[in-house]
């Protein structure tokens, strides 16, 4: 009874961590529901390394991201779900914060879901110039859910 018991905790533990949990690591969910200017546009949320975002393709995002060091680099990742059709592009810019300036990634012309992979997850990899706010914009034509995550490196 005491082996039937200790095998049932230990399926029901690993039956909690699923890909969702491990890629947003302990980071609370920000609903990106307010409206901050900037750039002369409108974000919907400020997104930190301690959060992460749930959002729906087809369509758009926009988020604040900030930086405390000029030339700094944004990772943005993004899990899949719910994958109804592949599309065929997904950008991220990501804007200086004068405005004037962006790096910005296009996919384009790819089935979107074979780019993922297996794990779901696609890397975005943007150099932020200046210190301070920058507007981040996401678009594609997927039509699938995501988590997303941003993490400010050196």
């Amino acid at each position: 009874m005491r082996a039937f018991l200790f095998g049932f905790v230990a399926l029901t533990a690993i039956g909690c961590v699923n890909d969702d949990r491990v890629f947003t690591q302990g980071r609370l969910q920000d609903l990106c529901n307010e409206s901050i200017p900037i750039c002369g546009r409108t974000a919907a949320c400020a997104l930190d390394d301690q959060e992460f975002i749930r959002g729906r393709f087809p369509g758009g995002q926009r988020l604040v991201v900030q930086t405390e060091f000029p030339e700094q680099r944004l990772n943005a990742r993004f899990l899949l779900d719910e994958l109804n059709f592949p599309g065929t592009e997904i950008s991220v810019q990501a804007f200086s914060t004068n405005c004037e300036d962006f790096d910005r990634t296009i996919h384009k012309d790819r089935d979107l879901f074979q780019l993922a992979g297996d794990d779901r997850i696609i890397d975005f990899n943007l150099a932020l110039p200046g210190r301070g706010d920058h507007l981040v914009e996401v678009f594609s034509d997927m039509d699938a859910a995501f988590t997303m995550t941003v993490e400010i490196e050196d």
